[in-house]
């Protein structure tokens, strides 16, 4: 599918980073706009793209483009989200990393963002605008919800549920079978051995609960 016109939501660095990976992954396919960010001016200029407005930009648009989430924030992807599906001029594509790795079985939502050295290996399910970011691991028949971040270098192991808009920190890793529930946050560098409570955070080696 080609994107004749992207937009970037959120200009940055998350946001900087996926707009050199869009160029990587669509390559001459897109024709890239530049970031749509609220809280900085616009005309500012940012790594090679400018800013061209914040939300109400957005919706003068008359006509098609595809926006990609740089916000790492699943809440604030998810409030974005909910306003803008409505919108019948934006489509939400995936941009898979040329050196991502996803299993022909995996099952991808929309607005997926993976990263470069990122898998998701066989009958994982990876719902909408979820991010796996640089060297992170998806195992085999894990469900992560909609909005989820993954943050780099995250092992997440097979048969594990993570729930929607939840973060899962740098460096951390979640046991084989084990459910993280929705909006909760593991935090950088922690061992998840047992479910996790919606609304949690949890940090530690093992991981304890600490709100």
């Amino acid at each position: 599918m080609k994107y004749s016109k992207v937009i970037i939501y959120g200009a940055g660095g998350l946001g900087r980073e996926i707009l050199q990976m869009v160029r990587v992954t669509l390559g001459k396919e897109a024709d890239i706009l530049g970031y749509a960010d609220d809280g900085v001016e616009p005309g500012t200029v940012r790594s090679g793209g400018i800013v061209l407005g914040g939300r109400e930009f957005l919706d003068s648009m008359n006509e098609p483009f595809a926006l990609v989430f740089g916000v790492s924030d699943p809440s604030a992807k998810r409030r974005l989200y909910a306003g803008l599906k409505a919108n019948p001029l934006i489509s939400f594509p995936n941009v898979i990393h040329p050196k991502a790795s996803v299993s022909e079985y995996a099952s991808l939502g929309e607005g997926v963002v993976m990263a470069e050295n990122s898998l998701a290996s066989v009958d994982s399910v990876i719902g909408n605008c979820v991010f796996v970011n640089y060297g992170s691991m998806i195992g085999h028949d894990t469900v992560i919800g909609d909005w989820t971040s993954i943050m780099p270098m995250a092992a997440v192991s097979g048969s594990v549920r993570i729930g929607e808009a939840s973060l899962i920190g740098a460096g951390s890793a979640v046991i084989q079978g084990v459910t993280v529930g929705n909006g909760s946050t593991v935090g950088i560098g922690s061992v998840v051995i047992k479910d996790v409570p919606d609304g949690a955070t949890v940090f530690g080696s093992p991981a304890v609960r600490v709100s």
